[in-house]
């Protein structure tokens, strides 16, 4: 890390403008200092202006780590080594006693990363995305990124220190190939991505094997598999600052005619079925693991809770089958599955290729999902209904992710 980050960072303002963040870390630190509760929109315009000076480094993101140390350092006056620096900002004790910032958290409240925690292990995530994207070059594959890195980045994207609960932030992605017998080419060139732990990858090799016999049984059935990353290596960003570096890479894999039933691409009108007043679709999904929780909760576009949908694992060759819904509609209301969560709110596509297109198929979706939308508010004209109230996790997203997900929703 010391030979990475202190490499010259002078002139960083003739790099990228980075005005907004100077002056919002400023504000930030001033109501800090003055010991009061930070406002998430201080935090979240934070989070987006850090967002969008990071576009100034496409493909020198180090770089942009380096630059923030330097900058907050002056606006902190810290001095010491870099490392040091690095620590405080990283750990930044000041916050320790803040409800939304101290670890533990109180009960039911989700730990919010310090600034400088979020930046770096979001950069980290960001660029291993973009080193998945390039060991799969070779293949005919798309991505769409959901999770914490897509909703919340530079704002949640937690890390393992152990001082923190040792509670790192996944990478979710949602990855499309031309048809399951690709796999065995996603998993061979895994191999070649940095960080990757050989022993996460090699189950991985042995359970591509037994999905097509899986897939007998269970139609219309993914393949889900937790890869860990820097396990038993240091990422060089936290080498030398003994920070932990591991965290996973989750991977949802489709194929071009399950994504296409996952997304719905065969309804043109998302409304219930005569007969019953109801529509279900489902989806099995075969794991490495069965979830921790066995359930996970569903909620309509009112962000009223509509109960728990069980996953009902069955064991299976190398892992477990578990019973996954893409949507349904009860009582007029939709409520997107759990792997629609990971499309909505940002439908945010990082890549496709010549033979797999998402982009008219996110598109199509997401008009869908506003049509929708539009007769719910009908049907219900004094409610408040959103498309992010729909999202399992709606609290944790950044408050700039929210507005976003929203302002284009009133067709």
């Amino acid at each position: 890390m010391e030979a990475s980050i202190t490499r010259e960072s002078e002139g960083l303002r003739d790099r990228a403008d980075w005005r907004a963040v100077e002056e919002l870390y400023t504000q930030f630190t001033a109501i800090l200092s003055k010991k009061e509760r930070i406002p998430p929109e201080v935090a979240g315009s934070l989070a987006t202006s850090l967002g969008r000076v990071l576009a100034f480094y496409e493909g020198s993101e180090e770089l942009f780590l380096d630059d923030l140390v330097t900058l907050w350092s002056e606006i902190d006056k810290l001095d010491g080594s870099v490392t040091e620096r690095f620590r405080r900002l990283y750990y930044d004790d000041r916050l320790d006693s803040h409800p939304e910032y101290k670890c533990p958290p109180d009960a039911n409240i989700r730990r919010r990363p310090r600034p400088f925690e979020s930046s770096v292990e979001t950069v980290r995530r960001l660029i291993d995305l973009n080193g998945l994207r390039q060991a799969l070059s070779g293949i005919q594959t798309a991505a769409i990124l959901g999770g914490s890195v897509s909703y919340g980045r530079f704002y949640n994207v937690t890390g393992a220190a152990t001082e923190f609960g040792s509670n790192p932030s996944d990478t979710d992605v949602l990855l499309v190939l031309e048809h399951y017998g690709d796999l065995k080419k996603v998993a061979d060139q895994l191999k070649t991505l940095k960080g990757i732990d050989k022993v996460s990858l090699n189950k991985l090799t042995d359970r591509v094997q037994q999905l097509e016999k899986i897939r007998q049984t269970y139609p219309h059935c993914i393949f889900s598999h937790k890869l860990k990353l820097w396990d038993s290596s240091d990422d060089p960003i936290l080498e030398g600052v003994k920070i932990p570096s591991r965290y996973a890479l989750s991977l949802h894999i489709f194929s071009v005619d399950d994504f296409d039933f996952l997304t719905l691409r065969d309804i043109p009108i998302l409304q219930s079925e005569q007969h019953s007043g109801e529509f279900e679709r489902q989806i099995y999904d075969y794991r490495d693991s069965a979830s921790p929780k066995g359930a996970y909760d569903k909620k309509s576009f009112s962000g009223i809770p509509l109960g728990k949908h069980t996953l009902d694992p069955v064991e299976v060759d190398g892992g477990f089958v578990t019973n996954v819904q893409v949507c349904f509609i009860q009582n007029e209301r939709f409520c997107p599955g759990l792997h629609q969560n990971l499309i909505l709110p940002q439908f945010e596509k990082r890549w496709e290729s010549n033979s797999v297109r998402l982009y008219l198929r996110m598109l199509t979706f997401r008009w869908k999902i506003l049509e929708r939308l539009r007769k719910e508010r009908t049907l219900r004209p004094f409610e408040k209904q959103e498309v992010s109230l729909s999202h399992v996790r709606y609290f944790v997203f950044s408050p700039h992710i929210q507005r976003r997900a929203d302002r284009d929703t009133h067709v």
